[in-house]
């Protein structure tokens, strides 16, 4: 699967655990997220593009294909996903910038001495 993810120009994923690895492939991605019955997860995804610090066009892109906003925002094209790209490339040296888990676990303890 992650070598699927390398090789695309534009991945769609599923679910949290293909969410990482889009995040690590670090290749614009769109992630259809499990809907919840109370609207939950339009909450969650606003939170993770906050997070990812999503482009208008990002933004609005998961927004409609997680059916949460109306309308179609058209085919933004591939000079837009260029954005895309370094929107996820800069997500993943985040993620590589932090300290490993078990380093993160020990803090976390040690904190709570």
């Amino acid at each position: 699967f992650d070598h699927l993810l390398w090789s695309c120009d534009l991945n769609f994923v599923r679910g949290e655990d293909s969410l990482v690895r889009a995040l690590w492939a670090g290749k614009p991605f769109v992630w259809h997220i499990y809907p919840q019955h109370d609207n939950a997860h339009h909450a969650k995804l606003d939170a993770f593009l906050d997070w990812l610090d999503a482009p208008p066009s990002l933004r609005a892109f998961h927004h409609w294909w997680n059916d949460i906003a109306t309308g179609h925002p058209g085919w933004p094209g591939w000079d837009v996903v260029a954005t895309w790209r370094a929107c996820a490339q800069a997500a993943r040296a985040r993620l590589l910038a932090q300290p490993d888990l078990v380093r993160q676990l020990l803090e976390f303890v040690r904190e709570r001495r």
